[in-house]
């Protein structure tokens, strides 16, 4: 007769099971973190070059569609400041999908279309004629070029407690995979950067 197995020893099988998952699936998901982190920036640099290449033929970097001036069809009403990327599009596609989702979307979001895609900021626009009188966007110009954008990062999270200059924070894998700050890219500076002294909540 053959011998079935006993409590016991389904208990221990299943407690090792239990233990090879409590160690690889962590090591899953920072993996996955990384792979995401590592296609928003490769995504980000995509949407640089089709920004650059229409600032070339247009002599001036795209407009920046701001919600709270002019409205968002999307926003249920909600004054958010978000971003149709029409101007690299249309009519001259300057990049096939203009319309790229963040893998890491707010997880505050408050409309269907606020930062589902990459938040983009026409830093020139906002510091010479929509805020001249502010005391971050034209130094922020100056700092960060004609442009910015960014994902929200692993953390998930946009504004980090604003008001602080947190809210500028750039993601630093070193500080921990998923930690606090936005995945950012400017005109002038594609990778990891210490934020302006100043807030951007405006």
């Amino acid at each position: 007769m053959k011998r079935g197995f006993t409590l016991i020893e389904l208990l221990i099988v299943v407690a090792i099971i239990a233990i090879l998952a409590a160690i690889a699936v962590p090591n899953f998901l920072e993996a996955q973190t990384r792979s995401k982190v590592s296609r928003v920036k490769a995504d980000l640099r995509s949407l640089a070059t089709a920004i650059e290449a229409y600032a070339v033929d247009n002599n001036k970097v795209p407009r920046e569609w701001n919600t709270t001036r002019y409205g968002d069809p999307q926003s249920n009403g909600q004054n958010v400041s978000g971003v149709l990327w029409w101007g690299i599009s249309t009519p001259v596609a300057y990049i096939t999908n203009p319309y790229m989702n963040d893998p890491f979307q707010d997880k505050n979001l408050i409309s269907p279309f606020d930062e589902r895609i990459f938040t983009y900021q026409d830093m020139k626009t906002r510091a010479l004629e929509w805020y001249p009188t502010s005391t971050f966007w034209p130094p922020a110009y100056e700092f960060y070029g004609a442009w910015r954008m960014c994902s929200v990062g692993p953390d998930r999270s946009f504004t980090h407690n604003c008001p602080s200059n947190s809210a500028q924070l750039e993601y630093d894998p070193t500080n921990g995979t998923v930690s606090p700050g936005n995945i950012w890219r400017s005109q002038k500076n594609s990778g990891v950067q210490p934020p302006p002294p100043l807030c951007g909540c405006q």
